[in-house]
């Protein structure tokens, strides 16, 4: 999976998903592109992991979009691995709170 916007892109091998740049899509809906191959691919596999270590900006709505990945996770009993970087604000807080919604989703922070 290769995908690209203004402003990021993100790049996946089975199994796996790196996500880099800045995330300001203007809606829940827009990120769908994004998170549908996503979606896919751990509905297949039962286990993914995310690496968002690279995106420096994620809006509201990108956060949402994630939960309800986070949510879709949890109903399916998928594992889900986040990992960011204590560097980012944003993915210090909110990822260990996503992290706290089920014990299938591991988050790694470094």
């Amino acid at each position: 999976m290769k995908l690209s916007g203004e402003g990021y892109s993100v790049d996946g091998t089975p199994g796996v998903a790196v996500v880099r740049g800045v995330l300001r899509l203007e809606s829940v809906a827009a990120y769908e592109a994004i998170f549908t191959p996503i979606r896919q691919e751990m509905g297949a596999a039962g286990a993914y992991t995310i690496d968002f270590s690279g995106v420096t900006l994620m809006n509201s709505s990108g956060i949402r979009a994630l939960a309800n990945l986070v949510l879709e996770a949890k109903t399916h009993d998928w594992t889900l691995v986040l990992k960011g970087t204590l560097a980012v604000p944003w993915q210090r807080k909110s990822l260990a709170s996503l992290g706290a919604l089920t014990p299938k989703v591991k988050v790694e922070i470094h």
